[in-house]
């Protein structure tokens, strides 16, 4: 023991807290964790092969011996025949395995199994759909009250499809009669498939397939019920389940569900953080979200107005400012750059029918409103959006990626439409991202950190919510114009439920960063003035002359003398030095 405390004494305790240990290395942790996996992948394939062997055992409720298993009765997973019928019969989705001659085959639930000459069989039995039940059929005698099949009816649930029967109660004294009719399916949580509800769907499966859609936008519908499909063959049934069904099932039930939290004043589409005096509002336009012309259909829409606007009320729009203005053609040209959002007129694609959409949120990246786009990026659409938006929100500013083009655009026609002046209250905001690719004096002048009261807004902010809908064009585009407009509505309002859910954390998270960053920056400011050694006001007077040089219009853009010459030189300096 003396001898090993030396060694302890002597090592050099310093050298080895050298190395990075688990608790601070990432890379080391995933070494390690496939490490263990990799020594213990030998023992799990053992077990995995041990799981298809069926053993012997007996009944979990008796003595009998065992030829059914249900993992969904675990711990009592082990039946015999009679015990199997006795369970069972209430519990019809549960998934059985029929054990015999040392394997486990899978069996639909209308399926049995029973003894003749010795050996165990499957023969068919009819099972009812779980449904609630009235309390009292009748004032008979209970013990008078039969249970029988029905009509023969479907389910799909998030285990695939079921071929059951609905229940028939018939009182053999007074011949009372129930059969469940749609309220008692409702209640049951399923929803019909057709107004004769021969097919009926679990709600849960609706749940699943609009989370799943707002997790993973790109998922299709085709996608989700050959899963669904893949499942029922899995536990041993067997049948199809009709995408178009299902489709128009699915949207039935959203839009229900949509105005029964109306009628609860439930707003999907307003901020609970910046309502009902919001800061800024973000437009930008997204060409990804377009449809296919060749994709027809005459249905009307579920959500018709509700998130995307009314198609006729944006070309009316449009016609109207067309015959009060004359359109300039051409892109906007900003410094080096030419913007295809900045211009009046475009042309129609051939092949596309919607070719986008414009999208408007706030600061928090919540979705407000959005319009088709079925002549690229114009000024009106932003336009109209603005005007739909502007009593209801209260807005102060207003968010664009070519801010500099659309402002006097605005100034220019409002002159002789009286009823868009209301809109020049609000203030532009050019996005401080693509303020970078505008000129200098164009950036000094419209970008939003040198606008008073904007704070930390970006305006960038629709740009994320644009990752996301370029994501449900991938399934959208094939559409007809009711189902393309129905389905990005549940994608709006998915998204803006999860941001909602989030919303408490991400505020804290942005407040403690934004404390910390002023703090820093002020900080900042302080040291480098006491360097330069210039007072408070002198910072204050060259941020006045380099706001007096942006706004100055009197250098001309021509280069004709030694002036000009010097002030385009100091112009294209200031440029490079601030990038």
């Amino acid at each position: 023991m003396q001898k090993l405390q030396d060694i302890l004494t002597s090592a050099d305790v310093e050298g080895i807290s050298k190395y990075p240990s688990t608790s601070t290395s990432w890379c080391l942790r995933q070494s390690v964790a496939q490490d263990e996996w990799r020594k213990a992948r030998a023992y799990h394939i053992n077990c995995l092969l041990s799981c298809n062997v069926a053993p012997e055992n007996n009944c979990s409720h008796c003595t009998s011996p065992a030829v059914i298993r249900c993992k969904d009765c675990m711990p009592q997973e082990w039946l015999c025949m009679d015990c199997d019928i006795h369970i069972h019969k209430k519990l019809t989705l549960h998934n059985r395995e029929f054990c015999i001659e040392g394997i486990y085959k899978p069996i639909e639930p209308t399926v049995c199994c029973v003894q003749k000459e010795g050996k165990y069989t499957l023969v068919n039995q009819v099972c009812l759909l779980p449904t609630v039940r009235p309390v009292q059929l009748c004032t008979c005698d209970p013990s008078n009250v039969t249970e029988s099949a029905g009509r023969a009816i479907i389910l799909v649930c998030i285990n695939g499809r079921y071929d059951l029967h609905l229940p028939n109660l018939l009182c053999k004294l007074c011949l009372a009669h129930w059969t469940p009719d749609m309220s008692d399916l409702i209640s049951s949580g399923y929803w019909p498939a057709s107004v004769n509800a021969d097919t009926l769907f679990s709600i849960d499966v609706f749940s699943s397939f609009e989370e799943m859609k707002t997790v993973a936008p790109g998922l299709s519908r085709q996608g989700f019920l050959r899963m669904l499909e893949k499942r029922t063959c899995l536990f041993g049934r067997a049948g199809k389940i009709h995408g178009d069904v299902f489709q128009r099932s699915f949207m039935e039930y959203t839009f229900c569900q949509y105005q029964c939290e109306k009628m609860a004043s439930v707003e999907h589409f307003t901020c609970p953080a910046c309502t009902p005096n919001m800061l800024a509002l973000c437009a930008d336009g997204n060409r990804k979200v377009y449809r296919f012309r060749q994709s027809k259909g005459s249905e009307e829409p579920y959500f018709d107005g509700t998130f995307i606007a009314k198609d006729t009320d944006v070309h009316h729009f449009v016609d109207e400012i067309r015959s009060k203005m004359k359109s300039t053609a051409g892109k906007g040209i900003c410094g080096a750059s030419q913007w295809s959002a900045a211009r009046e007129t475009a042309r129609r694609a051939s092949k596309l029918d919607e070719e986008g959409l414009e999208v408007v949120v706030c600061r928090h990246g919540v979705l407000l409103k959005a319009l088709n786009m079925y002549r690229g990026e114009i000024f009106a659409y932003p336009l109209y959006l603005q005007k739909e938006l502007q009593a209801a929100t209260n807005g102060q500013f207003y968010c664009t990626d070519i801010a500099c083009k659309y402002w006097p655009y605005l100034e220019k026609l409002a002159v002789s439409m009286l009823e868009l002046r209301p809109l020049l209250q609000m203030r532009p905001f050019l996005s401080v991202m693509h303020a970078k690719a505008h000129s200098t004096k164009c950036e000094i002048i419209w970008s939003g950190k040198n606008q008073e009261g904007a704070g930390t807004t970006a305006g960038e902010e629709v740009e994320m919510v644009n990752s996301y809908l370029s994501r449900c064009a991938l399934t959208t585009k094939y559409m007809t114009k009711s189902a393309r407009n129905d389905m990005l509505t549940v994608h709006a309002i998915g998204l803006n439920r999860r941001k909602w859910e989030g919303l408490h954390l991400a505020l804290s998270s942005r407040y403690i960063k934004t404390l910390k960053k002023a703090e820093a920056e002020s900080q900042k400011l302080e040291d480098l003035s006491s360097e330069l050694g210039c007072p408070e006001n002198i910072v204050h007077q060259w941020v006045h002359d380099v706001r007096q040089w942006a706004t100055d219009d009197s250098v001309g853009t021509r280069c004709d003398d030694q002036h000009n010459l010097q002030k385009s030189i100091e112009q294209m300096f200031l440029g490079v030095h601030q990038k």
